[in-house]
């Protein structure tokens, strides 16, 4: 199960989220996303990953293409700052970058 909390204020939109980042999930965040995205926006989009316990590898393709379009990832315990970290360095182009598939 995931939770998916939009907070807004005069200067960015944070999805908030909370559980596994996986299944049907994955689509559902997507979806948020894209209508986001086709409205009005804020002057930076985030995506806070503190409270998520897993991603799946669709989840984690998801969170690459999120990283491109400029939304920023922001993540608390060590396994969602490795995978931002992974995710960073794909985007910049290090060849050192660990798959983002497991």
């Amino acid at each position: 199960m995931l939770k998916i909390t939009e907070q807004r204020d005069e200067e960015a939109l944070t999805f908030k989220l909370a559980g596994r980042l996986a299944g049907e999930w994955t689509p559902e965040l997507e979806r948020c996303w894209h209508y986001t995205m086709a409205t009005p926006q804020p002057l930076a989009v985030n995506l806070d990953l503190s409270e998520v316990t897993f991603v799946d590898d669709a989840g984690k393709q998801l969170l690459l293409a999120m990283a491109k379009a400029q939304v920023k990832l922001i993540a608390a315990d060590v396994q969602m700052r490795a995978l931002v970290e992974q995710i960073m360095r794909r985007l910049s182009g290090h060849t050192d970058t660990v798959e983002l598939t497991e």
